[in-house]
């Protein structure tokens, strides 16, 4: 993983200790984001399919790959872009707290990923030396080329933030619904969130 730069974090005795991967808005949010997606990718692919209709109806092959890959395309936005879980790491301290947050990823995704670039890279080799012409690298194809090298360099990064001095906070938000709670300084905009487990750690 890659560590981003970090301020200085404060120094005290460490107090608690406690990590939580949860997602990282609302449910509101993720509702309101999850139905405006819905709404237009079933247009998108009611469209499609409707353009289309002459040639699925005299190939089931093709009908039944076109369903199997939306179906493929929606399942990953959803499940990991929209509904995409965020790791939290917790230390709260004498003179403060501070958070390390990552978003989650399967233990293979880093490798799964080169691979994928690796093929693609493969595959577009393969078809320039085929064909005779390096002009195929050109346009989109060059694009996708770029953006295979860059998933080849894939690294999940690791995000830090801390409070300021406990004797700077003015005041505190208790959610009890998602278990969280804020402490907020004289800008509200400085708030830092602590992100809770359970209920009896949040006690």
């Amino acid at each position: 993983m890659i560590q981003q730069e970090t301020p200085a974090l404060p120094q005290g005795k460490d107090v608690l200790n406690w990590k939580i991967k949860t997602l990282a808005r609302s449910p509101r949010e993720m509702m309101i984001t999850q139905s405006i997606f819905i709404a237009v990718y079933l247009t998108g692919c009611t469209l499609y399919m409707w353009g289309g209709w002459i040639m699925f109806s005299d190939s089931l092959y093709s009908l039944v790959g076109t369903v199997l890959a939306l179906a493929g395309i929606f399942a990953y936005f959803t499940g990991l872009l929209i509904r995409q879980k965020t790791i939290y790491n917790y230390t709260l301290k004498t003179d403060g707290a501070t958070v390390e947050y990552y978003l989650h990823y399967p233990d293979f995704a880093s490798s799964f990923f080169k691979g994928i670039a690796i093929f693609v890279m493969l595959v577009f080799v393969l078809v320039a030396i085929l064909t005779g012409s390096l002009l195929f690298l050109v346009g989109p194809v060059a694009m996708a080329f770029i953006a295979a090298i860059k998933l080849l360099n894939w690294e999940n990064p690791v995000h830090h933030r801390q409070t300021a001095p406990w004797s700077l906070h003015e005041f505190v938000t208790v959610d009890h619904t998602r278990l969280m709670v804020i402490i907020h300084c004289d800008d509200i905009t400085t708030g830092f969130a602590a992100r809770f487990p359970s209920k009896a750690l949040m006690d």
